[in-house]
């Protein structure tokens, strides 16, 4: 009795073996910033093999997943952090001891966040109106 395969041709390397876990451990180094040799000697795994299973369809996704997943936390702790930093760069920029030149770099990036959220309520008022 033989067995057909579910799709013609040989099996990718992921179908044949099992995807150690050093090589997710290193992949979400690599999610994290790391380079590819770092993260690999972090993981304890040798870079050609790290360069091997990434292209591995479930690596790839792995990958792929971790990385939005780190955006996301990031953008998460920037935007609660935000208050805290709009109320420091306004005191700098408002303070009698700041020197000239860090005034008027804080307020150029003041007016600069203005703009940009002006800009975007503008865009988003663009977009509804394209919807309707």
């Amino acid at each position: 009795m033989s067995i057909t395969p579910t799709q013609p041709g040989r099996p990718s390397g992921s179908e044949q073996k099992e995807i150690p876990p050093r090589i997710f451990q290193a992949l979400t180094f690599r999610a994290g910033g790391a380079t590819w040799s770092d993260s690999a000697e972090a993981a304890g795994v040798h870079i050609r093999t790290l360069r091997k299973y990434r292209e591995y369809p479930e690596c790839k996704q792995f990958l792929e997943t971790t990385i939005k997943e780190s955006l996301n936390t990031a953008h998460t702790k920037l935007l609660d952090a935000s208050p805290r930093i709009a109320d420091e760069l306004i005191s700098i920029a408002t303070s009698k001891k700041t020197k000239d030149y860090a005034k008027v770099a804080a307020a150029s990036e003041i007016f600069k966040i203005i703009r940009e959220g002006i800009m975007d309520v503008e865009m988003r008022q663009q977009v509804a109106q394209i919807k309707e």
